[in-house]
């Protein structure tokens, strides 16, 4: 419900921009394995290599490792009962003004879906699933190659077409 709320509710200013001209690149992921984890370093590396400012956060499931990773990370307990916001990191991902907010997850959790339906992000790309398209600007239809590594060059290459 609240995610549905977050979509009506949200009058950010949507559209693509030119990857030359975005500035301000989130990343937003679930912590599956260690291998998407480098997958998702390697990225943030080359987009800030590219001149971007990147900010990352993750959703860490129960019984799943951390990794010692250096991103800012949430979890269940980080909302309320009733879906509301509890901490910091995530309000602060949600006030940031990005030019692309890059959802790497194969089918976004509730808790993703949520930050992706209340973020300011003007371009909003992600892996296509069926009745999520008012999430996202842009979605990536992987064909055959579901893998995080895939859908990150997908979403590279896409994006530098702009």
């Amino acid at each position: 419900m609240r995610v549905r709320t977050q979509l009506r509710n949200n009058r950010s200013k949507r559209g693509s921009v030119t990857y030359r001209d975005a500035k301000k690149v989130g990343i937003l992921f679930t912590m599956n394995s260690l291998d998407d984890y480098e997958s998702i370093r390697q990225f943030e590396n080359r987009l800030k290599k590219d001149g971007k400012e990147v900010n990352v956060l993750s959703y860490l499931p129960k019984n799943v490792e951390n990794f010692h990773f250096h991103y800012d990370i949430f979890s269940i307990t980080d909302f309320s009962a009733t879906g509301q916001v509890k901490a910091g990191n995530i309000t602060n991902f949600l006030e940031q003004k990005f030019d692309y907010l890059i959802c790497l997850d194969k089918e976004p959790n509730l808790y993703i879906e949520y930050i992706l339906a209340a973020s300011a992000a003007r371009c909003r790309i992600g892996n296509y699933v069926e009745n999520k398209e008012s999430l996202f600007e842009l979605m990536i239809r992987l064909n055959g190659n579901n893998s995080v590594n895939n859908l990150i060059q997908q979403i590279y290459h896409y994006t530098n077409k702009f």
